[in-house]
C-alpha cells in the first residue's frame, strides 16, 4: 500500500524554495513602497495585484503537487547515486574538463574583442568596454568572429563544475576543491571584466543560493544547516558586495558622464519611467552620495513594477517585441537577423509575470504559473528520490527561472541562456562518460 504521509521535515524541505522565491518578490513590493520614487506613467497597485497574484499561484500549484508526489513517491533515504565511485570519477573528470574549456573560451574571447573588435583591456574600464560592446553591432549583422562563437557558447561551462562543487562536497577531497574554486574565480571574475557588466556574478550569486537550497531540497544539508551563521554571513556579505559593486557601477558611470550623483539618480530615475515623490537628491557630502547611488541600486530593481504597471495600463495595445524568451532572440538575431519587432522596454527590467501579461495577456499569465509551478514540484521529487546529476541540473534551471522572475524572465538574459548550453554540452558528455562506464562493467 503507498504511504501516503509527508513529514514536517519534508514538507519544511520541499517548501522551502518557494518561501525563497515568495519573499524576494515581497521584499521588492516592500522596497518599491518605501523608496521616495513611483511610476511616472501609471498607477503601481494593479501591479502589486497582478504580481502577488502571480507568485501566489504557483506557490498554491506547486505545493499541493509537490505534497502528492511526496506522498505517493517518497524520497531516497541515500545521500547521493554517487555514492558508485564510477559516477563520482566522471563526474570529477568532467568538472575539470568544464574548467579548461571554460579557460579557453575566455582566452577566445580575448582574442576576438582585442583584435577583432578594438577594446583595449588595459587602456579602458570596465564601463567603457560594456559600452563599446553593446554598440558594436547591429542585430543580423553576423559575428565578429569564430572566436566569439566558440567564447560565447562554452565560457559558462564552468558552472557545472561550481554546481557540483557545492552539492557534492562530501565525495571530493579537499584539494580538489580548492583547485576548482581557484579556476571557477578566475573564470567568473575574467568573464565579468571581458564582457564589461554584472550580469555574471548576479548569476553566480544566485547559483550559489539555488545550490545551497538544492541541498536542503534533497536532503544533503538540514534547515539549520542553511541558516547557520556561518552561511548567512556569508551570503549576506556576498550580497553587499554585489550591492556595492551595483552601486561602484553607477558611480563609475555617472564619472564617465560627467554627472554628479543626484543628476545622474535624476536622469536614471526618468529613464526607468520614474519620478520622485518626496526625495531631496541634492547633497554635498560623500554620505550623501552614497545614499543617492543606494537609492539607484533600488529602484533599479523594483522599477519592474512601474513597467508591469504601464503594462496593466496599456493592456489593449499590441505587444511589441518579445520579453519572455529576448534572450534568446537576440542572440539568434545575430546570426539569421530580428525574428521580432523591437521591444519597447527595451533596456528595462519586465519581471515574469509582467513579461507573460505583456505578450500573452492574463491567460498567459494564468497558464506560465500553472506550467511552472508543476514542472517545479516534478523537478523537486525528481532531486529527492534520485539525487543524480541530471535530477540536480533540471532543479537548478528551473529554479533559477523561479529565483530569477521577480525581477525578469530568465530566458531574456542573455548570459543565462548560454549558461543552459554549457550545462547541456557538458552533461551531455558527463552522461554518455557514465553510459560507457555501465557498459564496460557488463
Amino acid at each position: 500500500m503507498t504511504r501516503l504521509i509527508v513529514t514536517t521535515k519534508g514538507l519544511l524541505a520541499i517548501q522551502m524554495p518557494m518561501l525563497l522565491v515568495g519573499s524576494l518578490a515581497a521584499i521588492i513590493i516592500l522596497i518599491d513602497v518605501f523608496l521616495p520614487f513611483t511610476s511616472a506613467y501609471a498607477d503601481v497597485l494593479p501591479a502589486y495585484i497582478l504580481y502577488l497574484a502571480f507568485f501566489t499561484a504557483v506557490f498554491v500549484i506547486y505545493s499541493v503537487l509537490a505534497v502528492v508526489l511526496e506522498a505517493a513517491y517518497p524520497p531516497s533515504q541515500r545521500l547521493s547515486s554517487l555514492s558508485d565511485a564510477c559516477k563520482a570519477g566522471r563526474m570529477a573528470t568532467c568538472m575539470t574538463f568544464a574548467c579548461f574549456i571554460s579557460v579557453t573560451s575566455l582566452l577566445a574571447l580575448i582574442v576576438d574583442r582585442a583584435v577583432y573588435q578594438d577594446v583595449n583591456f588595459l587602456a579602458q574600464s570596465f564601463v567603457e568596454i560594456r559600452s563599446r560592446l553593446n554598440a558594436e553591432r547591429e542585430p543580423g549583422s553576423g559575428i565578429s568572429s569564430v572566436y566569439s562563437v566558440f567564447g560565447n557558447l562554452f565560457q559558462f561551462s564552468y558552472f557545472f563544475s561550481f554546481i557540483c562543487l557545492v552539492y557534492y562536497a562530501e565525495v571530493l577531497t579537499r584539494l580538489r576543491c580548492a583547485v576548482y574554486l581557484f579556476f571557477i574565480a578566475f573564470c567568473l571574475l575574467g568573464g565579468s571584466y571581458i564582457l564589461g557588466g554584472r550580469t555574471i556574478i548576479g548569476l553566480f550569486v544566485l547559483t550559489l543560493l539555488a545550490i545551497l537550497v538544492a541541498r536542503v531540497v534533497a536532503g544533503r544539508s538540514s534547515v539549520r544547516d542553511l541558516f547557520n551563521v556561518r552561511v548567512l554571513v556569508g551570503l549576506a556579505l556576498l550580497l553587499v558586495s554585489f550591492v556595492g559593486i551595483v552601486g561602484y557601477v553607477f558611480y563609475a558611470r555617472a564619472s564617465v558622464s560627467g554627472l554628479d550623483s543626484a543628476t545622474y539618480l535624476h536622469n536614471f530615475a526618468l529613464h526607468l519611467h520614474g519620478r520622485a515623490i518626496s526625495y531631496n537628491a541634492s547633497c554635498e557630502v560623500v554620505w550623501c552620495d552614497m545614499a543617492n547611488y543606494l537609492q539607484l541600486s533600488g529602484i533599479y530593481v523594483t522599477h519592474v513594477l512601474w513597467v508591469m504597471a504601464e503594462n496593466i495600463a496599456d493592456s489593449n495595445s499590441e505587444p511589441e517585441g518579445a520579453p519572455v524568451f529576448g534572450g534568446v532572440l537576440v542572440i539568434l538575431a545575430k546570426v539569421i537577423g530580428p525574428l521580432s519587432d523591437q521591444y519597447e522596454f527595451a533596456g528595462l527590467f519586465n519581471s515574469l509575470p509582467g513579461s507573460l501579461y505583456y505578450q500573452y495577456g492574463g491567460a498567459g499569465v494564468a497558464l506560465g504559473a500553472l506550467l511552472i509551478g508543476s514542472f517545479f514540484a516534478f523537478a523537486v521529487n525528481w532531486l529527492r528520490r534520485r539525487g543524480t546529476v541530471s535530477s540536480l541540473m533540471i532543479f537548478y534551471i528551473l529554479f533559477m527561472v523561479l529565483l530569477v522572475a521577480p525581477v525578469l524572465s530568465a530566458f531574456n538574459i542573455i548570459a543565462f541562456v548560454f549558461v543552459l548550453f554549457a550545462l547541456s554540452f557538458v552533461g551531455i558528455i558527463y552522461l554518455a562518460g557514465v553510459s560507457m562506464g555501465k557498459g564496460r562493467q557488463l
